[in-house]
């Protein structure tokens, strides 16, 4: 009997006229209803709109919460995670939040998330087959000041984040050293000390929200851990100015019995790390609304 996980992506895997589909197709319109001021972004809006943390990641949930409508209704899910902004379609998908109440949240988040980021020119960057103690011993060794582990995606993939000139002089240094690296489409050094102010005022909005506990296993992304009595509101709120720990999410997700997991990107991302990373696990993707769709009218026959 499988046990059932699904997951969530983060930004950086968005494409142009996200939901687009969902809309003109009317899979969700209680979802879409709640952002309708982002409507004409998904519809027209050019691909560095959409981007803009303010206005992604509402349009990213609202593409994820619409595609976990459609996967409830084919199976029952037993666990979920989410990266970044995913977690709050994973604290839907545990029921610990309403649909309504995660759109709320997340529009006050990407706008926070962006005035913040705004006040400082910031890169993230990927650094590829190295873990984490061997990026925190690279960065030492680098000597160059204010660069932060942001997300640890994998064993081989870990996100740093820091002021843009930093990250530019880093940028040089790994190249001199071979060290292999990718810069991400984000807007901002999140989850790092730089997201600090956003992080004091978000938990000023969390307040006005009532969690409910969790109806099936819930992964935090601040600790990789399954939830346990934490105060959400603290945790949600430390979130934004500190690393995900995606991969040790994951690895817990995979040791608590899970053989089949399903990610709602956009993009295949988590899927890539996981397939690398577990062995016998189902792995289902579903990168864009059409293979949301085909999944709702075709999974189980």
């Amino acid at each position: 009997m499988s046990k059932v996980a699904v997951i969530f992506g983060g930004q950086g895997s968005q494409y142009e006229n996200l939901g687009k589909v969902f809309i003109e197709k009317n899979v969700a319109p209680e979802i879409y209803g709640e952002i309708k001021e982002y409507e004409e972004i998904i519809k027209n809006g050019s691909f560095e709109e959409i981007s803009m943390t303010k206005n992604l990641q509402p349009i990213m949930l609202a593409y994820q919460l619409a595609s976990l409508k459609i996967v409830r209704e084919k199976l029952d899910i037993d666990a979920t995670c989410g990266l970044s902004l995913g977690e709050y379609a994973s604290l839907v998908a545990a029921n610990v939040i309403s649909a309504e109440d995660a759109l709320k949240l997340i529009k006050i988040r990407g706008k926070l998330m962006q005035e913040c980021g705004e006040k400082i020119n910031s890169k993230m960057l990927a650094i590829l087959n190295k873990n984490e103690d061997e990026v925190k011993e690279i960065i030492k060794n680098s000597e160059i000041s204010n660069i932060f582990i942001s997300n640890i995606n994998s064993p081989k993939q870990i996100l740093i984040a820091g002021e843009e000139k930093d990250i530019d002089a880093f940028k040089v240094y790994a190249k001199e050293n071979k060290i292999r690296n990718i810069e991400m489409k984000v807007s901002g050094a999140f989850h790092t000390k730089y997201m600090g102010e956003a992080a004091i005022e978000y938990k000023n909005y969390l307040e006005e929200i009532s969690f409910s506990e969790p109806k099936i296993d819930y992964y935090l992304n601040l600790t990789g851990k399954k939830y346990s009595g934490e105060d959400l509101k603290l945790v949600l709120s430390k979130h934004i100015e500190n690393p995900v720990r995606l991969y040790d999410c994951l690895e817990n997700i995979v040791n608590s019995g899970v053989n089949k997991i399903i990610e709602i990107g956009p993009s295949d991302v988590l899927s890539k790390i996981i397939a690398k990373n577990f062995k016998n696990i189902e792995i289902i993707s579903l990168k864009n609304e059409e293979e949301v769709i085909e999944f709702g009218e075709n999974y189980g026959k």
